[in-house]
């Protein structure tokens, strides 16, 4: 798929240009740019070839320089341009952003409660049934919508809005996509209730026993598995202060200072000196930066949660320490909510999955 995108991608930004600008055409070519690019660089980091998100962003940074400076010397009636480039920069960035909070956790509950979303992620992506769904769900609605906007403005009162017209055919899109992807997930989230896969390798552990903590091992990969791994468990709601203490007040503040320039203060000034796709490419990036530091928070919430699952319930905050739990998963005797706990022996860090990791 990523080789794919990348060689269609770089057709796409070496094609002769038709050398005739279009006189008071709002084209949505650095939307463009900020897009492709950005799938570019989350393209290359889902393919698992690097350990780090960052080496994905660095070669994703390069790619987009590069692929734009050629132009000019590879194309006929393209020139390169620095708007393009600081255009497919933010995108490198905005999808940056949304790398970094995928990271894992070295707790054993909390790292394969994410490996079970990445888990299903990665059956659900390896069809390409349900890409072609996907992108029929996403696509169909968003060409759909961009041009109908986009016509009806221009021979109804001859404007040329493609950013604004592309903007919200992306928003109807991905609505639609989002659809999409909830209806097709639910047959992977039963199966991995019904026949318990091993995350790493896939292998059934249906029949493989655990111990009385609800550890074990995968006999075919070697990797640690916990009894709750196979379980959706509840998180509690984070106050306000544990939002704060996660970049502190003057995180808060910096944030505040960033959405207003980002989203409000930049775009407005780019709009008005003629920069109308820089100016959308610019608001992409403050919303989609944001909405990466709110799924963060999210992820630090949950993982807090789940830290202290065998201490605390997460729904009604009772005390679980005296309570029984067999086989690495109990119920809270007070609102029935379930709860896992995981006892490493002191000093092994999880020794079974370090063995995995670095192999």
């Amino acid at each position: 798929m990523f080789l794919a995108y990348a060689v269609l991608l770089v057709i796409a930004t070496h094609w002769p240009g038709s050398g005739q600008p279009g006189e008071g055409l709002d084209s949505p070519d650095k939307l463009m740019h900020f897009l492709c690019f950005g799938g570019f660089a989350l393209l290359l980091w889902m393919t698992g070839w690097f350990r780090r998100f960052w080496a994905a962003s660095l070669i994703a940074l390069a790619f987009t320089i590069l692929a734009e400076a050629t132009q000019s010397l590879l194309s006929v009636n393209r020139e390169a341009s620095g708007l393009d480039i600081a255009a497919g920069i933010l995108g490198v960035m905005t999808a940056s952003a949304w790398m970094s909070t995928f990271g894992t956790r070295e707790h054993l509950i909390v790292r394969q409660q994410e490996l079970r979303s990445r888990f299903i992620l990665d059956e659900l992506m390896g069809s390409p049934t349900n890409w072609i769904l996907i992108g029929a769900a996403f696509g169909i609605p968003t060409v759909f919508v961009s041009l109908t906007i986009y016509l009806l403005a221009w021979n109804v009162a001859a404007l040329s809005i493609g950013n604004i017209a592309l903007t919200i055919g992306l928003a109807t899109g991905a609505m639609i996509g989002a659809g999409m992807v909830l209806r097709l997930v639910a047959p992977y989230r039963e199966r991995v209730e019904r026949d318990h896969p091993c995350f790493d390798c896939g292998e059934s552990l249906r029949e493989v026993a655990l111990d009385d903590l609800g550890n074990g091992t995968c006999p075919s990969c070697g990797h640690a598995v916990h009894a709750s791994q196979w379980t959706t468990l509840s998180s509690s709601n984070a106050s306000m202060q544990q939002l704060l203490n996660c970049d502190g007040p003057v995180g808060l503040v910096c944030l505040v200072f960033y959405l207003i320039i980002a989203v409000v203060i930049g775009p407005i000034a780019l709009l008005m000196s003629g920069h109308a796709g820089l100016a959308s490419a610019i608001l992409y990036t403050g919303i989609g930066v944001s909405l990466a530091m709110i799924w963060q928070w999210r992820r630090t919430r949950r993982r807090t949660s789940l830290e202290r699952s065998g201490e605390q319930c997460a729904r009604c905050r009772a005390d679980l320490t005296d309570i029984e739990c067999i086989g690495g998963i109990g119920t809270c005797p007070n609102c029935r909510t379930e709860f896992a706990r995981h006892a490493t022996v002191e000093g092994d860090g999880d020794a079974a999955f370090d063995a995995v990791k670095n192999d």
